[in-house]
């Protein structure tokens, strides 16, 4: 499942009920910030739009092609609650995304976090007319 969801700061949230206790993120691994519960998701943008594909899985994901992407990182994030939602933490939930909790509470699942580098901007094409230098 897709959503856009708008990030400031350059992070949005995996958040267990909502809470964002950012005093205990890990950021050791530079993508996935694992918390006492909750992760927060770092992006390659400041502030904006991105797009977010979450999908709960009862297995680890098969592996696919990782030639596609600039990075990925598996951690492990806590769910005491059983509501692992993808949230904008200036707006709230995406509610296009489901519950990534799909056992209820878990304790702790795994969330396998992957980044595209976004798409390299072309040079402009000078203009052969121009008088200027």
């Amino acid at each position: 499942m897709n959503a856009q969801l708008f990030v400031a700061e350059g992070t949005f949230g995996v958040l267990d009920s909502g809470d964002i206790p950012i005093d205990t993120a890990d950021w050791s691994n530079g993508l996935a910030a694992p918390k006492s519960h909750g992760a927060i998701i770092l992006t390659g943008i400041h502030t904006g739009d991105v797009q977010v594909t979450a999908e709960p899985l009862d297995t680890p994901p098969p592996a696919g092609d990782t030639t596609t992407w600039e990075e990925i990182v598996e951690t492990s994030v806590h769910c005491p609650s059983g509501q692992l939602l993808v949230e904008s933490l200036d707006l709230g939930p995406a509610d296009e995304l489901p519950n990534l909790a799909t056992a209820g509470p878990v304790g702790t699942a795994c969330a396998s976090t992957h980044t595209a580098a976004p798409p390299t901007p072309t040079a402009p094409t000078p203009n052969p007319s121009s008088d200027t230098c």
